[in-house]
């Protein structure tokens, strides 16, 4: 059950009394409140016009109060400037909200519950949304931010969406998503993710990020718990993680991510993964600290671990975790694969502190595959050697894309190129007669260039895929090829 509202917010020191919200000196009881523009809330009514107008004309200035034990029902909702709105908190399942405010998205809705488009300066508190998600036709998210900077939801519940639960998003290069704060919300039982950062890239000065998720509940969503998918210096802490058909963390494109003290269990994939394990990440300078991740892994017996550092992740600090299965009963049987995996090209890796004990996890607490550089201290289950035993050769060898880096090992293990400029080049693949069959090749677009500058894969004596060379033509692509004592096959 959620505890009633005590912080302050934006609009003025807003402030539980004896029971009841006031705003500075002003009781909250006597804000303007939907049922003062027609709204009846009483969950049966169509209040979208309504709450519609309410909306219109307290916008850029005014607050709304959604009194408990109301319930709107609407078919989607628009806020296109500054809003400020306060719930009573209380008690969010359906069944027992007399003491909520909450918003319920109708039967076959066409749009997102709430979206607050190019609305910064925003303040929700102590609300729920509840999505209908098994009334839906289509996907739906609960709360919608574009462009919203500076804006803060505290103490709001997401539920039931046939979307995602909240959604940010980022429509252009002047004005982003950034410096939201994310206090003590719970976004459960989503039909797709429970947060996501759904930015594009900007390719600019701006950068989407310098938000806070602290607290809450990311429970029981059919995707993963969190998605950040573009960010900066976001941090994560204090919440729990749980349950959710994906991965509990899930992050691609970051940099300055702080991970800290949370638990991260049950969900069905990865608990932390930067870049989906193999899959390109482009995460750098990310913290992953004091978490109790557990118990990960439930979609298939041995398939994912604990935490994943994904290729293109460089400067991972992975510090003072637990990475097991804590088993108790049947109920909860060993499955993850590993403590923690470095898949190949997560560069270095600072490991201090883990305790990934062999015993919890399928096959041991750690996995460095090659082409993975790392430096561990002090674990439990994690070798403490740099460089690693098996680690590669490096080479740094003239192109015209700036330098091919060749890293470089003994018989079957893998043979990783990376192209670190932009200007595309060729790599000419070593000449059968220094092969064995099953040796294996990553050729990886580091500079992201490819899409303008092809990189070219020549066979040198052998063929790539029934062709005398291979190609690069998409920005961080990559060709994974295995050689099979004659020739060259993409995997």
């Amino acid at each position: 059950m959620f505890s009633r509202l005590t912080l302050a917010s934006v609009l003025g020191s807003a402030l539980l009394v004896g029971g009841v919200f006031s705003q500075g000196s002003v009781p909250a009881t006597s804000l303007r409140t939907p049922l003062d523009f027609g709204a009846v809330g009483d969950g049966i009514t169509n209040d979208t016009v309504a709450l519609q107008k309410a909306i219109d004309a307290t916008q850029n200035g005014g607050s709304l109060y959604f009194p408990g034990g109301c319930k709107f029902l609407v078919r989607g909702l628009t806020a296109t400037g500054e809003i400020h709105w306060l719930g009573p908190g209380g008690s969010w399942l359906s069944d027992r909200a007399v003491d909520g405010a909450v918003i319920i998205q109708g039967d076959n809705a066409d749009s997102d519950l709430l979206t607050l488009d190019h609305a910064p300066d925003s303040s929700i508190m102590g609300i729920g949304f509840d999505g209908n998600k098994a009334h839906q036709s289509k996907p739906c998210n609960g709360i919608r931010l574009i462009n919203c900077e500076f804006t803060r939801l505290d103490n709001v519940y997401v539920t039931s969406c046939s979307g995602s639960g909240i959604l940010f998003e980022n429509s252009n290069t002047a004005q982003t998503s950034d410096e939201i704060d994310l206090v003590d919300c719970y976004s459960v039982l989503n039909a797709e993710d429970g947060l996501r950062f759904g930015f594009v890239l900007p390719g600019g000065l701006w950068s989407p990020g310098d938000c806070e998720i602290i607290g809450g509940h990311y429970d029981y969503n059919s995707g993963d718990g969190i998605n950040l998918h573009v960010s900066s210096y976001t941090g994560i802490s204090g919440a729990n993680i749980l349950s959710n058909g994906k991965a509990g963390v899930d992050v691609t494109y970051c940099t300055g991510l702080n991970i800290s003290s949370n638990m991260i269990r049950n969900n069905m994939r990865q608990g932390v993964v930067l870049g989906q394990g193999p899959q390109f990440s482009n995460c750098t300078n990310c913290a992953i600290i004091g978490n109790q991740i557990h118990l990960n892994s439930r979609e298939e017996k041995g398939k994912y671990s604990e935490i994943e550092v994904g290729f293109g992740s460089t400067n991972t600090r992975i510090i003072g975790n637990y990475c097991g299965d804590v088993h108790t009963s049947p109920d909860y049987p060993t499955s993850a694969k590993y403590g923690i995996w470095l898949h190949d090209g997560a560069k270095h890796t600072i490991m201090v502190g883990n305790s990934c004990p062999a015993g919890e996890t399928l096959e041991g607490g750690f996995m460095a595959e090659p082409g993975a550089t790392y430096s561990a201290i002090a674990n439990t289950g994690v070798p403490d050697t740099y460089p690693p035993a098996s680690a590669m050769k490096t080479e740094h060898l003239p192109s015209n894309g700036g330098d091919i880096v060749r890293l470089t090992s003994i018989g079957k293990e893998t043979t990783w190129f990376g192209i670190t400029g932009a200007k595309g080049g060729a790599i000419v693949l070593p000449p059968p007669a220094n092969l064995i069959s099953g040796q294996s090749i990553v050729v990886k677009d580091e500079g992201g260039g490819a899409g303008k500058n092809k990189i070219t894969v020549v066979g040198n004596g052998a063929r790539v895929d029934g062709q005398p060379i291979g190609s690069i033509v998409t920005n961080y692509g990559s060709l994974r090829l295995r050689y099979d004592g004659t020739d060259w096959w993409s995997w």
